[in-house]
């Protein structure tokens, strides 16, 4: 029980110190904030310009169906927003306008278009191309198949209706107008239902890795791997400023003092660990808070595995924090040496917010990385926060951190001399 008092003694001590100086907590909590949100803000922008095209593909529509089914098609097509439609009533003035390059593309619904298709028989609408802008033929001829596919559903389920009708003794005696107000009623009915799945659809495609846990694509990966990252780069920052802060004490002579009173030396080096990884756990709460409430990144469905992990990476940090001031010959040397390690260890590991991310690359940079606790760190947090992964699924993550930061504080013990 003594020991546990003197190493909270240490650590109250030690926190109060930390708590006076703002600007090494300006550079571990302040300066990750500000590169996360500046980092994140910016390529959700590119990725919002992205998705709202600056040129639209100018085209021509020529309607020559008076029919519904012609009337919706114009419809969607008008409605695009990749599209810049402007409308024509002749062919050959739409041919025209292509040839000169006017517009890209001439989209033709031609005038039995309804009539094919409320008799079901095949029929079709014509894209003329700009020879000049061939890149554009898959595009508008994709964007034109999207469209009268929903058309060719709406005939398709009226055609089944007429069929079932006229196979059925129930509507015999009705008259024709009967017959058309009962066809117009159930396809409305089952057109509403359409509109319905497609709004609120009830199959979903989701993507998932080998262990069938579901996992995020797009802008929205990155960002959740961004914040990891940046949190785990200022991590290791703290490497330096605890062995120059142990360092400090001994040139000042107040470990001499402490080594007067009657507790164990691994009390002093316990005590001073838990105040950073106090502080290691602080800078994790309030970047992953941040990114949770400011740009909605996933914590993953287990917080018990992004404990672990927090706490191990804490634990591998300030170990590391220790070993250094082991073999440092001054608080100055120790705080250098801190510093190129976590700028270092951070390029090797991955914590640079590249894409894909250096510890799941191949080739000699991904196998180096596996040798820094960043890249272990790292991949157990996308893991957890990008592939919904479980607290099991990441215990050799887990592992390989604990092991490195025992090996770092048993050193450290052994090293450090107090005086």
């Amino acid at each position: 029980m003594k020991s546990i008092y003197y190493t909270l003694s240490v650590t109250g001590k030690e926190i109060r110190i930390l708590l006076a100086d703002r600007g090494l907590l300006a550079v571990l909590l302040l300066l990750p904030i500000l590169l996360g949100s500046l980092f994140a803000g910016l390529n959700l922008m590119l990725a919002s310009d992205e998705g709202d095209p600056n040129i639209l593909l100018e085209v021509i529509l020529v309607n020559e169906d008076p029919g519904n089914f012609g009337g919706e098609v114009a419809k969607s097509i008008r409605s695009i927003d990749e599209l810049n439609v402007k409308q024509s009533s002749s062919v050959s003035s739409a041919e025209q306008r292509v040839a000169e390059g006017e517009v890209a593309a001439a989209i033709i619904i031609p005038a039995d278009f309804s009539e094919n298709i409320d008799s079901y028989t095949p029929t079709e609408i014509e894209v003329i191309i700009d020879p000049a802008q061939a890149e554009t033929a898959s595009i508008v001829t994709g964007i034109v198949n999207q469209v009268a596919g929903e058309v060719v559903i709406w005939g398709e389920i009226q055609y089944g209706i007429r069929t079932i009708m006229a196979e059925s003794d129930l509507l015999a005696e009705a008259s024709p107008e009967e017959l058309r107000g009962v066809e117009a009623q159930n396809l409305g009915v089952i057109m509403t239902q359409l509109n319905e799945l497609r709004r609120n659809p009830a199959i979903a495609v989701i993507s998932e890795n080998l262990e069938g846990i579901q996992v995020q694509t797009g802008i929205e990966l990155f960002i959740t791997f961004l914040f990891p990252a940046f949190t785990v780069m200022f991590i290791f920052f703290i490497v330096g400023a605890e062995s120059a802060s142990l360092l400090q004490e001994r040139e000042a002579g107040t470990l001499r003092r402490l080594l007067a009173a009657p507790l164990p030396r691994w009390t002093v080096i316990a005590g001073k660990m838990l105040a950073y990884g106090l502080l290691v756990c602080a800078q994790v709460a309030i970047l992953f808070t941040l990114g949770y409430v400011a740009f909605n990144i996933n914590l993953g469905r287990d917080p018990l595995a992004l404990v672990a992990i927090t706490l191990a990476v804490a634990f591998v940090a300030v170990s590391m924090g220790m070993i250094v001031a082991a073999f440092a010959r001054s608080a100055k040397q120790a705080d250098n040496v801190g510093m190129i390690l976590a700028f270092v260890f951070a390029g090797i590991g991955g914590a640079f917010p590249t894409w894909p991310p250096l510890f799941r690359s191949g080739g000699l940079i991904g196998i180096l990385s596996k040798f820094t606790p960043h890249a272990h760190a790292l991949e157990g947090y996308y893991s957890v926060m990008a592939e919904n992964a479980a607290l099991t699924n990441i215990l050799p993550q887990l592992g390989f951190l604990l092991l490195m930061g025992l090996v770092f504080f048993l050193i450290a013990v052994w090293r450090f001399k107090f005086e």
